[in-house]
């Protein structure tokens, strides 16, 4: 007889191994949050030939966090995911975690999905595009010799813009990197703290 599937204990394994990214994310290994995107995708994305672990548990319908707000149309420059800081000459872009503006919605597993995250020079890039191009072609769970154009221009060193500071008397530029890192950090950030979602495995 073929033995059941228990999809909570798979969802109780995979909360785990986003936890652990995240954490290591936390104690600066910042490429685990290429890892953080394959567990998403093992989460939501479902293709004709791969079924998710939310549809598999007829979780689809529940309501996720989003820390961002819906982006009005015609934008030209959005980034929603991220803060930046400059004290002295210390400069960082980073995930704002809980500490953003207090924005928190939550909204259904589809429109988390395929909502919009960041806007840069017009070019639109939701949660969906940031983590399968991270996990299906920027080594999560395959490498592939072509990023996306979404996810490439959110990658490229200064995507989001420039640190501008004074030093020593000195104008110093300096282009924010690895926003799609930061990102990353912050939608694992979301589902840790969407109670429908942990609720399945409580």
């Amino acid at each position: 007889m073929k033995n059941s599937v228990n999809f909570v204990e798979h969802l109780r394994k995979q909360k785990g191994f986003l936890e652990r990214s995240c954490e290591s994310y936390d104690s600066n290994y910042k490429d685990e949050a290429i890892r953080i995107a394959t567990v998403i995708r093992v989460l939501i994305h479902d293709t004709k030939n791969s079924t998710s672990l939310l549809k598999h548990l007829n979780a689809t319908t529940i309501n996720l966090l989003s820390t961002t707000f819906d982006v009005p149309d015609n934008t030209i420059y959005f980034v929603g995911l991220g803060m930046r800081r400059i004290s002295g000459s210390n400069i960082e872009y980073f995930p704002q975690l809980g500490d953003g503006p207090p924005i928190n919605q939550y909204i259904s597993v589809n429109t988390w999905w395929n909502q919009v995250v960041m806007v840069l020079d017009s070019q639109i890039i939701s949660r969906k595009d940031i983590v399968l191009a991270a996990a299906n072609k920027d080594g999560g769970a395959h490498v592939d010799a072509t990023l996306s154009i979404e996810y490439k221009t959110l990658a490229q060193d200064g995507a989001i813009g420039t640190f501008i500071y004074q030093t020593a008397g000195l104008r110093i530029e300096t282009p924010i990197r690895d926003a799609h890192l930061v990102s990353l950090r912050q939608l694992g950030y979301e589902l840790l703290h969407s109670p429908e979602l942990l609720k399945i495995i409580a």
